[in-house]
């Protein structure tokens, strides 16, 4: 997620604090809150954060362990749809346009072992970013190097738009892990994600027209495809997603298409694969492995 943190208040987490207890009082303490509770975002734009729901010290524990949350009711799913994910905020988002830092749990990045996302943005931060510049497998504009399950869907999906009288450009497909890392490092005062739907080749980054969103020509035509592909369905009933709303977001260019098999739908999902991939001689995995043969994970 493009993010800037200017204008935005710096005592995220001591509000989160206080918000998490009085939560906790009104719920009457324990477990009580289901995933609703911590969906989408409220009328200004604000994640609905998991600060009414109470957690373990083994949960958090495992959570920390696993995925490197400090604070797990920074914690929250994208949206209220079946493939909204749950994401992880170092910082807690406190206007529409305050974007912060959000991580895709259980995602692959250049998080290492024990880690937390706190440490790795402050790590991405100090490093010269010439140093993630050497993966053998950066990146690539090529639809051949999506996940082969969605190659043709996504080509079938570009056609069928231009048959509509979009002018398109594919400007990125995958992206790994040091590509997403590079660009937060080079950030300029800016941040972005470490984690993507382009390192398990599921996303695209889409230019319309000439590119230039400052033309309003340009701005509407964009807009429009943005609403026309949210409406468009494959074959087989699949669909794609943006960020944002079609005339509001901090990234145009992504389309992505959703897999239940990536990404977490709910806190216990996570908490639950958590206890198996730390598990003494496990051979579950933490994060969500790519269906990507020609890509390592770097």
């Amino acid at each position: 997620m493009l993010s800037s943190v200017s204008g935005c208040s710096r005592d995220g987490a001591k509000k989160v604090g206080s918000l998490a207890a009085r939560a906790t009082e009104q719920h009457g303490g324990g477990d009580t809150a289901d995933a609703s509770s911590y969906e989408g975002t409220n009328i200004r734009g604000i994640p609905h954060y998991a600060v009414a729901r109470s957690f373990t010290t083994a949960d958090s524990a495992l959570l920390r362990r696993a995925y490197g949350i400090e604070d797990p009711h920074h914690l929250y799913v994208s949206d209220s749809t079946e493939e909204g994910l749950l994401k992880y905020d170092t910082q807690v988002k406190r206007c529409r346009t305050c974007y912060v830092n959000s991580y895709r749990v259980g995602f692959r990045s250049v998080r290492r072992p024990a880690e937390s996302w706190d440490q790795v943005e402050r790590r991405v931060k100090a490093t010269p970013a010439q140093e993630f510049a050497h993966a053998v497998h950066q990146s690539s504009v090529s639809t051949a190097d999506l996940d082969p399950e969605v190659r043709p869907l996504a080509e079938k999906m570009l056609s069928d738009a231009r048959a509509a009288g979009f002018t398109l450009k594919v400007t990125a497909t995958y992206r790994s892990p040091m590509r997403e890392a590079l660009l937060m490092s080079k950030g300029g005062g800016r941040t972005h994600t470490l984690t993507s739907m382009h390192s398990y080749g599921r996303a695209l980054d889409i230019v319309v027209d000439d590119g230039k969103q400052s033309r309003p020509r340009t701005h509407a035509d964009w807009v429009a495809f943005r609403r026309w592909v949210t409406h468009y369905r494959t074959a087989t009933g699949e669909y794609f997603r943006i960020l944002g709303k079609p005339d509001f977001t901090w990234d145009i260019r992504h389309v992505e298409l959703p897999t239940e098999r990536v990404g977490f739908r709910t806190i216990e999902e996570a908490v639950a694969r958590a206890q198996a991939c730390l598990a003494p001689r496990s051979s579950t995995p933490c994060d969500f492995v790519p269906n990507l043969p020609a890509y390592p994970m770097n």
